[in-house]
């Protein structure tokens, strides 16, 4: 498994693969895609791969000098259950060890069987 910094020629493979998902539509609606394309680019944004393939993302949103919140993190289905996501989070805490990291969660059971604190509504990474 490869993680990259995200870039432009990623967006098929996170668009396409969050487009499948319906929870996601808030997203990908037309109203909403153009903007989340930008989203994607000016983000504290990383992409996983084996081989060709694409495996998930994280996106966080950057609180400069200070933090960062991960606003999503998806795994394709096919590939969860092999620490991914995990992954995606320890390398953005590698490359941006100044930031405090929280994550904004509507799956606090993931943060929590990893260890993570609960602060307020988010979680310490």
């Amino acid at each position: 498994m490869e993680i990259s910094i995200y870039s432009p020629a990623h967006e098929a493979a996170v668009i396409g693969a969050i487009a499948k998902d319906p929870l996601w539509q808030i997203i990908t609606s037309d109203q909403t895609i153009a903007v989340y394309r930008q989203l994607l680019r000016t983000s504290i944004t990383y992409v996983s791969f084996s081989d060709a393939t694409f495996c998930g993302y994280v996106r966080a949103v950057p609180d400069p000098g200070f933090a960062a919140y991960i606003s999503e993190l998806y795994v394709v289905e096919a590939w969860r259950g092999r620490k991914i996501g995990q992954a995606l989070i320890e390398r953005v805490k590698h490359d941006h060890p100044h930031l405090h990291l929280y994550a904004l969660s509507d799956e606090d059971a993931f943060y929590e069987k990893k260890g993570y604190t609960k602060v307020g509504s988010v979680f310490a990474i």
